[in-house]
């Protein structure tokens, strides 16, 4: 008996140094995040997160219970070959996960889950996210975690597996014990709660409670979440929900509110310019501490600005969905994912189809990616162009797709008269890894290549601009600037930050009236609900948009972690793990509406699901 429950101990502390290592990388691989912890944060990342390292390490044991305790029907050889088998097949998958979680994170501000998956149908989109030597880093990783576990495997586990062998067949009951009571840790004790995120957090910083997850149960209770399908927002019953959501939605039309110049007689033609990965923290002239993009600076001092608009979310799906379908991004997924909800929508270009518009959609990379082609077709865009449609030269400049300066070039050259227009450019060169082919603010960290990245974007954008000025097609133009999403960098700011999602909104072109600020708060929502108002059309029934010139005024943004609330009032973030609220700027008052804002989250929901 003695010699089973060394070989039990000696696995339990094979995988838990596995996952106590897997903690140590992620710490320095984080390292800008990491050095900014004091000696109580580090050390509590190991004593807090214990407690879900057990859980997951007991479910790993559990098999090995059971076989140590069957294993009077095996010869030595083969009771360590099954062993063997086992644990090296978990090594490759629990490794391959660990890469997965410590490579995404700087760019998803989350531990891997079920939807970093979402888009592995597309994996030349996926390569193209990243350099060579992130590659070669990647391949190096693995390999020398998968070999120095493999090592210690056969170094201490292998030999105590064979000492093991010839036990008695009842010793069967003790094993098949030891294993059910693994129950205990599993669950985390016998509380009348479960192990959850909240019982590892114990900081106020995010990224303190992130670091002490466990990477695998994180990602199993994705896979699980994702399983039910069901609404993560159940606050109150939604007979509730609906009755405070309607009853405080009862918006109030700011008047004298129309900003355009619209001659009846001429539909004015309408220039959509998203761009990627573009935050407020670069453009002075929308409070940003980083002058990297003086364009953008340039045109906002002639122009509508709106300082206080937010991206739904942090990636490039939910922030499309929110732009040009007026759905905000949900907690872990976005509708753009599933097509057969995305096509419910009254998306931006419906409107101006039906109003006779040529639509047209331009993007420089692979549209596959995001499943984007199929949320465009959906749109009823006519014309599309997508990196394809460039030479493989173009392509080949940038592992993302097409620079952004060869994009503009294409939009310019592909004015007509012919109808009014409404086009569509989502830029791409300010994607990770940042690759551009211009060199304007130098620098090898992270920080240094987004901030080139956004200021080679800028440049093209600019002289875009300057030459649209002198074309005939300006004078009645609408030219609309916003982002996809935000950005953590330049820091400091981090995922739940608010200033990580307050992004551009800029309305220039022949036909604005005159420069203004109107410091309303809105989100990515209300863009198609605010651009069908100044158009003077009919905007069909949306429960998640409103007209920026209305109120109240208020913007959501979302994360995998929970969901941030902003008012002209304050700045607030909901951790959904700990049902904690998150105040920013030293307000006061930590509560204000928040019962709209639960019930928000909950309808949204609900109505995603049954769409």
């Amino acid at each position: 008996m003695k010699k089973l429950l060394i070989v039990f101990f000696t696995m339990f502390l094979f995988w838990l140094t596995y996952f106590w290592v897997a903690k140590i990388v992620f710490l320095l691989y984080n390292f800008t995040a990491t050095i900014s912890l004091d000696f109580a944060e580090l050390a509590g990342i190991f004593i807090h997160g214990f407690r879900m390292d057990l859980s997951l390490v007991s479910y790993l044991l559990v098999f090995s219970g059971v076989l140590l305790g069957f294993s009077f029907l095996f010869s030595p050889m083969i009771s360590e070959r099954i062993f063997k088998i086992y644990t090296l097949l978990l090594l490759l998958v629990i490794t391959f996960l660990n890469l997965v979680d410590i490579g995404l994170y700087p760019y998803w501000g989350t531990r891997v889950g079920i939807s970093a998956f979402d888009y592995i149908g597309d994996p030349k989109g996926m390569m193209d996210n990243v350099t060579w030597w992130q590659i070669l880093l990647a391949m190096l990783f693995f390999v020398s975690f998968f070999w120095l576990f493999t090592w210690g495997y056969h170094r201490f586990v292998s030999n105590s597996i064979k000492k093991s062998a010839g036990q008695k067949w009842y010793l069967l009951p003790v094993m098949l014990l030891i294993s059910a009571s693994l129950f205990i840790p599993i669950r985390g004790g016998l509380g009348t709660s479960p192990i959850n995120l909240s019982t590892v957090s114990f900081s106020p910083k995010l990224y303190v409670n992130q670091a002490s997850y466990n990477f695998m149960w994180y990602f199993f209770q994705t896979v699980e979440r994702k399983k039910h399908f069901e609404n993560p927002c159940l606050y109150t019953d939604n007979e509730k929900a609906r009755s405070v959501f309607h009853g405080t939605e009862k918006l109030r039309e700011i008047p004298d509110s129309l900003f355009l110049d619209i001659d009846s007689a001429q539909a004015p033609n309408v220039l959509l310019i998203i761009l990627e990965s573009f935050s407020n923290k670069i453009i002075p002239a929308l409070g940003g501490k980083y002058a990297v993009c003086p364009n953008l600076d340039s045109i906002c001092k002639n122009a509508i600005v709106f300082p206080s608009f937010y991206a739904s979310g942090n990636r490039s799906d939910r922030g499309l969905s929110a732009l040009l379908g007026s759905y905000p991004s949900l907690l872990t997924q976005s509708i753009i994912n599933f097509p057969e909800k995305s096509d419910k929508l009254t998306m931006m270009s419906g409107y101006f189809n039906k109003n006779g518009y040529t639509s047209s959609f331009y993007y420089g990379g692979d549209i596959n990616f995001y499943n984007l082609k199929s949320f465009v077709l959906q749109g009823g865009f006519k014309n599309i162009t997508d990196g394809y449609d460039f030479p493989a030269s173009l392509r080949e400049m940038s592992n993302w797709g097409v620079p952004d300066g060869f994009l503009f070039d294409r939009v310019l050259g592909e004015f007509s008269d012919r109808d009014p227009f409404f086009k569509v450019v989502y830029t791409l060169s300010s994607h990770p890894p940042y690759d551009v082919p211009a060199t304007i603010i130098k620098g090898q960290t992270n920080e240094a290549k987004y901030l080139n990245s956004v200021a080679y974007t800028d440049s093209c954008l600019g002289s875009f601009i300057n030459s649209f000025k002198k074309t005939e097609y300006w004078k009645n133009t609408l030219v609309i600037i916003t982002a996809d999403h935000g950005a953590l960098e330049p820091g400091p700011t981090e995922i739940i930050d608010p200033e990580t999602y307050r992004i551009p909104l800029i309305f220039t072109g022949g036909v604005v009236k005159k420069p203004a600020v109107y410091d309303f708060v809105g989100g990515q929502p209300d863009l198609i609900p605010t651009l069908v108002k100044q158009f003077g059309w009919e905007p069909d029934s949306t429960l998640f948009g409103h007209n920026l010139f209305s109120n109240p005024q208020y913007a959501f943004y979302m994360s995998n972690s929970g969901w941030g609330y902003i008012t002209p009032e304050g700045r607030y973030f909901y951790d959904q793990a700990t049902s904690k609220i998150i105040t920013f700027n030293g307000v006061e008052n930590p509560n204000p509406g928040f019962d709209f804002a639960k019930a928000y989250l909950q309808i949204l929901h609900e109505d995603f699901l049954k769409k």
